[in-house]
């Protein structure tokens, strides 16, 4: 089938929230929240369809963590979906790696689904958005980054993300280009009933 699935990636307060352990910034957090909920907006009138990604790391593993700032640790507050994004209703995948499809049930989920093509938001654009785009090119998804829907710490880091992905077959396009391109064809939003272990 011609379905379109947009994977939004880490959008937790950890990374979203001022207050977070590895904060994005106010600016760039606001960039995403905005960019978000439209996507989410298409995919409630059947536009597209969202699923969430998640970071879910295990607060034993103490090396990787000490450089993450103990960040999105499993069962913390932190490692919830920002509260200002509505996620009720749409499937949610956890991760304890940068990739997404380090879950195996996240491509079980999309080929069940018969998705065509994904399209990738979220943060950070050098890190899980990255990793998780060039996995999806990988499995042989038609694959864009919504380049205004995804974000990093540095305006850098952001730009060497997106010319990765870039390089590695992704298509790059903003929001609009991606809505204006997108049919009409995505069902309604099915949640399985609960998260995916990585």
């Amino acid at each position: 089938m011609n379905r379109t699935g947009i994977l939004l990636v880490d959008l937790q307060r950890d990374f979203l929230e001022e207050t977070g352990r590895l904060p994005i910034g106010a600016t760039r957090a606001a960039v995403i929240l905005s960019r978000s909920t439209r996507l989410l907006a298409a995919a409630r009138t059947g536009l597209v369809d969202v699923i969430f990604i998640v970071s879910e790391f295990s607060p034993t593993d103490r090396f990787a963590n000490f450089f993450r700032k103990h960040s999105a640790l499993r069962g913390s507050a932190g490692a919830e979906i920002d509260p200002r994004i509505v996620a009720d209703g749409f499937p949610v995948f956890s991760k304890r790696t940068s990739d997404a499809f380090s879950n195996p049930e996240l491509l079980t989920f999309l080929r069940k689904k018969e998705f065509a093509r994904l399209a990738i938001a979220g943060v950070f654009a050098e890190g899980c958005v990255r990793s998780t785009a060039n996995s999806a090119v990988g499995h042989g998804y038609e694959v864009s980054v919504i380049s205004d829907a995804v974000e990093s710490d540095k305006d850098w880091k952001k730009r060497v993300g997106l010319w990765s992905m870039r390089k590695n077959g992704a298509r790059i396009k903003s929001c609009d280009e991606f809505l204006d391109e997108e049919p009409n064809q995505a069902s309604e939003p099915t949640a399985p009933s609960g998260r995916g272990s990585s």
